[in-house]
């Protein structure tokens, strides 16, 4: 009869979530990067708001690693972090992001009248269903899909530096 050393066995289960822990850590770090970097390569209009709003919809899966970007400004204003699990149309945000988790509690519709909002999304085809920005794993590196007909219908402005470094998307056809 063989005996399983437990403390082994639950060393071997604690590395594996950990090294999946750390792999999600760094996919969410990779990509509050570029939900603050937006702020460099896309020209918003002129707007009253004291502060520059990022939105997070449903469940959070940044967690705290996004926290730090409130020590940061965009526009000479300082971002401010929302985190609601319903989409809060009394808030305005200036990138609304959207999380997985919400996919089927959001439909794209409810935020395509406002032009003065970027939408990113997690989902694979978040961009092609009406989305502007996708983030999207590919070969484990985050990538970008862009939805460049939703930007152009915007009151946004892409800069061409984003556009070469991401895969452009056309929206699909709604039957």
């Amino acid at each position: 009869m063989k005996i399983i050393n437990l403390s082994g066995v639950l060393l071997g289960v604690a590395v594996l979530f950990s090294q999946h822990a750390i792999a999600d850590d760094v996919e969410y770090k990779v990509k509050a990067g570029y939900l603050y970097n937006f702020t460099k390569f896309i020209a918003w209009p002129q707007d009253k708001s004291e502060t520059f709003n990022l939105c997070i919809v449903g469940g959070d899966p940044f967690g705290g690693l996004i926290d730090p970007i409130e020590q940061r400004s965009a526009f000479g204003r300082p971002i401010k972090l929302f985190r609601f699990n319903n989409l809060n149309k009394e808030q305005r945000c200036h990138i609304l992001f959207i999380s997985a988790s919400s996919k089927d509690n959001l439909s794209l519709k409810d935020i395509r009248g406002d032009h003065k909002t970027l939408t990113v999304g997690e989902t694979e085809d978040f961009a092609a269903q009406g989305g502007m920005i996708g983030f999207i794993n590919r070969q484990g590196k985050i990538k970008l899909q862009i939805n460049l007909k939703m930007l152009q219908r915007s009151d946004l402005a892409i800069s061409a530096k984003l556009l070469e470094v991401s895969e452009l998307v056309e929206e699909e056809a709604n039957d």
